[in-house]
């Protein structure tokens, strides 16, 4: 995935939720882990942000429940923990 200064900003973009427990842990997988990442963990990434943000909430607060391993592994990896997170 070879990605332009543009490509990488409208991504970061859209890891601008609306929420701030969101923001912070999309924009710091981003800024931190994302553009280092194989190829297949960004597809996964680009696939979560295509996700609404309840489901997204629901995800961080119970990673154990998502059926889609790829999603449950970079959700794992953005909470450093299998726990999950709980957004109040």
């Amino acid at each position: 995935m070879n990605q332009t200064i543009n490509d990488l900003s409208r991504i970061k973009w859209r890891c601008r939720r609306g929420t701030k427990e969101l923001d912070f842990l999309l924009l710091n997988y981003f800024n931190q882990k994302y553009k280092n990442a194989p190829k297949g963990d960004q597809r996964i990434f680009l696939d979560l942000l295509e996700l609404q943000d309840p489901k997204l909430i629901e995800y961080f607060a119970e990673p154990k429940k998502i059926k889609d391993s790829g999603i449950q592994r970079i959700i794992s990896e953005i909470l450093g923990s299998t726990e999950g997170y709980l957004i109040k």
